[in-house]
This record gives C-alpha cells, sequence and structure tokens, in this order.
C-alpha cells in the first residue's frame, strides 16, 4: 500500500530522490494492478510504500528526426494509438489492451520499465529495434541502448534508471504481430512479433520466459529460407521452454508459438 508520495518539481529532483527504498510512478496501473501486488507477497518482496511522481515531468511527444522517430516515455498508450506518426503495428500492439481506461493511464515508458512477460509493446518494439534513452539514477548521464539489452535479466542494475525516450529508427520489411488470447480479457498465452526483410529477419515472442525473449537463434534460418512452414514451427518450439498455467499448457505453448511464428513470417515475406 503507498503510503507516501514525492512530487519533485524537476526530472533532475526526481533523480536525487530515487533510493531502492522507492520507486518511479507515471500511469500506476504496474504498481497499483491487483496482480502485481500479489506477486510481490508470494515472492516475499515487501509491498511498495514509496513513490516518486514523474507523470508531469516526462516527455510526451512524438518527434521525427531524419529517418528516427522519438517518442517520449510519458506517452499514454491511447496517445500512442492517436499520434498519426505512430506505426501501424505499434498502433495494434496498444490497442491489445482491450480497456480504454487503462490505455488512458499507461505509459509507454512504464509498460517498457515493467518489463511484464506478457506486455504486447516489447515484442513490437524489439522487431522493430527500438533503443531507448535513459538516465542514470547515480551520475544523472543520458545513456542510448536497445531495448533488448534494458529488457534482459543481466541487466539488472539499469532498472533503477529513469527512461526518457523511446527511438524507433527507420527498418525494412513488414511488421506484424498477434497474440493467441481466449478472450479480450484474458491474459495472453502467446505473443508473436516478427519483421523480414532482405536484410535481416527479427522474432520476438512473449509470455513463454520471464521476459521477453528474441529468437536470434533461428532467424538466420528465416533469412536464408532454410526454415519455413512446418519446419519453422518445430524449430521455434524446440527453442523455448514455456511454463504451465492458466493460459495453456506447455505443449499447447509449444505448438502455438510455433505455428504462429511460421505464419507471421510467411505474412511478412509476402509484405502482408
Amino acid at each position: 500500500m503507498i503510503t507516501e508520495v514525492l512530487k519533485p518539481a524537476s526530472l533532475a529532483e526526481a533523480l536525487t530522490l530515487k533510493d531502492e527504498n522507492n520507486y518511479y510512478l507515471s500511469g500506476g496501473t504496474q504498481i497499483n494492478w491487483t496482480p502485481a501486488r500479489a506477486e510481490r507477497k508470494i515472492k516475499g518482496k515487501p509491498s511498495i510504500e514509496k513513490v516518486i511522481l514523474v507523470q508531469d515531468l516526462l516527455p510526451k511527444d512524438i518527434i521525427k528526426q531524419d529517418s528516427d522517430l522519438f517518442i517520449g516515455a510519458g506517452i499514454t498508450l491511447q496517445e500512442l494509438i492517436d499520434a498519426p506518426q505512430t506505426p501501424e503495428v505499434l498502433k495494434k500492439a496498444a490497442g491489445l489492451i482491450a480497456s480504454r481506461n487503462i490505455r488512458n493511464m499507461a505509459t509507454l515508458g512504464g509498460n517498457i520499465a515493467a518489463n511484464r512477460p506478457d506486455s504486447y509493446i516489447i515484442p513490437c518494439l524489439i522487431a522493430l529495434k527500438a533503443q531507448i534513452k535513459i538516465t542514470e539514477t547515480k551520475t544523472a548521464e543520458s545513456v542510448s541502448m536497445s531495448l533488448e539489452d534494458y529488457i534482459s535479466p543481466k541487466k539488472n542494475d539499469l532498472k533503477n534508471n529513469l527512461i526518457e525516450h523511446i527511438m524507433l529508427p527507420r527498418v525494412e520489411g513488414v511488421c506484424l504481430i498477434d497474440t493467441a488470447l481466449k478472450s479480450s480479457a484474458a491474459y495472453p498465452a502467446v505473443i508473436a512479433a516478427v519483421r523480414v526483410s532482405a536484410r535481416d529477419a527479427v522474432v520476438a515472442l512473449g509470455c513463454v520466459s520471464d521476459h521477453v525473449i528474441r529468437l536470434k537463434e533461428i532467424e538466420p534460418n528465416i533469412l536464408d529460407n532454410s526454415l519455413s512452414g512446418d519446419n519453422l514451427a518445430a524449430a521455434v518450439a524446440d527453442l523455448i521452454n514455456p511454463q504451465s498455467d492458466l493460459t495453456g499448457s506447455i505443449a499447447y505453448k509449444k505448438y502455438i508459438s510455433g505455428s504462429m511464428v511460421a505464419h507471421l513470417v510467411a505474412l511478412s515475406k509476402k509484405g502482408a
């Protein structure tokens, strides 16, 4: 339960307030989410009691510089959908969150920082080769890195830093996203994002690990057409190690992941 709210006047002040006992708060849909609070309790983690409000401090604009698109981390998912500059596949990913009330609160930066394995946004951003700009809490210096590096379990030291911008470079090929859902309000069993061009291939999967993963092992084979159709589906199933839960069994998630990736790859190669 949140018992103390700090409201800094600037990002610089917010950085000075950050320590291991408090959390940045923007939209609040992750920190206040009941399942997230329950998960912290199950894992023996203390409840979140102190937060730093940054919702009015983070940039919310979308700016195109040359061929790159810079998106402020404070933009809400609904604002992302409504913006004409947003890539269509990213609009679709944000729209998979069925509740407009949630989309009006949840921010792009918060979705990334939460690093949930069932994020619709992160697989899509990985396929789009997103870079993020963070401000380091200890040094107040700005650092750019790939989204993949940020969400990696090996980079836990980055999680206390503040995301300011997400940068989307110009990429070739058609990027597609799909998910396996029992209903619009249900948790997804699998999320897949794929982009294939003449130069590269990217496959990202959610809900099959404790964080969104990229299947780099099979991407060269997709590019040279040595894996496709049923063979590609089988290769995907062999690579992943999902857990059985209420959304589906291990066998189901392996089958759906493989089938979904193979289908999306075929569509992307055709130019959708």
